[in-house]
This record gives C-alpha cells, sequence and structure tokens, in this order.
C-alpha cells in the first residue's frame, strides 16, 4: 500500500506530465513535509522523488536557474541510491541535461 507522501508524489509527477507545474509543485513540497516523518529506510525507494519532481516543476516554470540544483541533486541521489542504469537515474540525468541547455 502506498504511504501518504507517496501518493502525493505520484500526483505531483502526473500534474508534471499535463504542464501543471504550479499544482505540481504545490504537492511535492507537502510530499515533503509527509516525508519526513518515516525513517531513510522507509523512504529509501523514494530516493530521489522530491528533488526530481521540484526539478521538473521548476524547469516547467521556466526556472532553469532553480531547477538546476534540484536536478543535480536528484541526479546524485539516484546514481548513488541505485546506480546509472535505473529509470530515476536516467531520467534525472535527461533532466539535467534539459536544464543545462535552456
Amino acid at each position: 500500500m502506498l504511504g501518504p507522501w507517496q501518493v502525493r508524489f505520484s500526483l505531483a509527477f502526473a500534474l508534471n506530465a499535463l504542464g501543471r507545474h504550479e499544482e505540481a509543485l504545490a504537492e511535492t513540497k507537502s510530499a515533503g513535509v509527509l516525508d519526513r516523518a518515516f525513517t531513510r529506510a522507509e523512504r529509501a525507494q523514494e530516493t530521489g522523488l522530491a528533488d526530481l519532481n521540484e526539478a521538473m516543476a521548476l524547469f516547467g516554470l521556466d526556472r532553469a536557474a532553480e531547477a538546476r540544483p534540484r536536478a543535480s541533486a536528484c541526479y546524485q541521489e539516484c546514481l548513488a541510491a541505485f546506480g546509472a542504469d535505473h529509470p530515476r537515474t536516467v531520467q534525472a540525468r535527461a533532466l539535467l541535461d534539459r536544464v543545462d541547455g535552456a
């Protein structure tokens, strides 16, 4: 079963995909508050999600300067936790490349 922060991260991801970046940013911030109530071990599978969702939303709002540190943090976290071939690591790298190309 998904925890409340996982539902919010999923919603934020979907909102970003729909181009609803302001709402995605709000959901990501709400999820981050909920996320802190759980242990690191409980959150391990969610590594990088908050930064990824926030970076996607900020980039979608043409705030690349704010998105870059989040995308970079997400990439580094995911690379360390999952390795270079994990889908979230690949997604973070792609977003970082898009931000750097903007």
